[in-house]
């Protein structure tokens, strides 16, 4: 799930819309599988986070770096790494919701 959120978010930047498209199908497909609506929702969130600095589809980024007069082609080489580092961090934040026990609220 985090991974389809991840690359879906490079063509659909808006969070609301991709909220709108996905998690009707997401949600029923985390109960088939045993997996917590939590560990659902935060996979959602660590993809439509971390690569919204770098989704050349956003209107915000490229306004800010239009304004801050940096290319896209350097923050892409500056930010790739970095936003490595955040994806691996997030598959790892994710593993306590995927491996213990959540029944939600």
């Amino acid at each position: 799930m985090y991974w389809v959120q991840t690359l879906i978010n490079i063509i659909i930047p808006s969070g609301s819309a991709k909220a709108a498209l996905t998690m009707p199908i997401m949600a029923p497909f985390s109960d088939v599988i045993g997996l917590s609506r939590q560990a659902t929702v935060m996979a959602y969130q660590f993809g439509d986070g971390f690569t919204n600095m770098i989704t050349p589809t956003s209107g915000v980024l490229m306004g800010a770096l239009a304004l801050a007069r940096v290319p896209y082609g350097v923050w892409f080489r500056w930010f790739v790494r970095l936003l490595a580092v955040f994806i691996v961090l997030g598959m790892l934040l994710l593993l306590p919701t995927v491996l213990l026990p959540l029944e939600g609220f």
